[in-house]
């Protein structure tokens, strides 16, 4: 199966409680439908969010969530389409009349973040954490315990400190390529995933040495032997039909390109 997935369904929906919700399938650049980097894991009761880019608070109405209730965020690299939203989150928890926060906050991610929310907080005075508890993580490549979840980090040559993220439940196995150009590597930590959310920001032929097309994306998909392969963070100028034709000549698996609303369940 290949598709564009402008419906916002579910690609596979089988009953199980593991499913992504795509917040944001863009990238900096203004596109209609692709919004900058957000994508929601939820499985169970519980959900993870895995980079919140500009507007992404505002959007999550898209997965149903209400932001008071956020618990945990990765965040991938720091680059603004992936972390502008942090500060708007911050200060949304402090600023909602008739109500206080008091359950703690983890944003855990790539290294460097912890200045970088710290420097955001000395600007953005009314952001800093009033009720609750703020724990920022810095994670080096490997195998972390994050609260309730095991995370698996890999570095992905987006820049020198960019991650993936590897978490595996009980129902299946959910991979976020972050931003990515090494192969190797994302082959790796995307081995037998069941849902494989990859960027893919430009079409084959592009020149480009810190992001993946088509080809790159779905080489890496068909070497880990995926289930479902999501492709996201395509920029604006992008043929889409053309971008799904040219990863189906190279995984054999379903190819959904994400738009914001997209659901993938396993």
């Amino acid at each position: 199966m290949h598709s564009l997935q402008t419906d916002h369904s579910s690609a596979k929906n089988n009953g199980e409680n593991f499913a992504v919700t795509v917040i944001g399938a863009g990238t900096i650049l203004p596109a209609n439908g692709r919004s900058p980097s957000c994508h929601l894991l939820r499985y169970g009761k519980q959900y993870a969010i895995f980079d919140l880019g500009p507007g992404s608070i505002s959007r999550l109405a898209l997965a149903d969530v209400d932001y008071r209730d956020i618990e945990m965020i990765f965040i991938s690299h720091l680059h603004p389409d992936h972390t502008l939203d942090i500060v708007t989150l911050l200060h949304s928890l402090n600023a909602t009349p008739g109500w206080v926060r008091t359950k703690p906050l983890i944003i855990a991610g790539c290294y460097g973040l912890k200045t970088f929310i710290e420097r955001l907080l000395e600007i953005y005075r009314d952001a800093v954490p009033e009720s609750y508890s703020l724990e920022v993580l810095e994670l080096t490549a490997g195998r972390h315990e994050v609260a309730t979840m095991t995370v698996e980090t890999w570095l992905t040559g987006h820049t020198s400190n960019s991650l993936a993220f590897r978490v595996e439940l009980a129902n299946g196995t959910f991979v976020y390529s972050g931003d990515a150009v090494d192969r190797t590597a994302m082959a790796q930590i995307a081995r037998g995933a069941d849902i494989f959310v990859c960027e893919c920001s430009f079409e084959n032929g592009t020149q480009t040495d810190d992001h993946l097309t088509p080809e790159g994306a779905a080489m890496i998909a068909q070497m880990a032997g995926v289930g479902q392969l999501v492709l996201t963070h395509v920029y604006p100028h992008a043929d889409l039909a053309l971008v799904c034709t040219q990863a189906a000549e190279h995984f054999a698996g379903p190819v959904i390109i994400a738009t914001d609303g997209t659901v993938v369940s396993c």
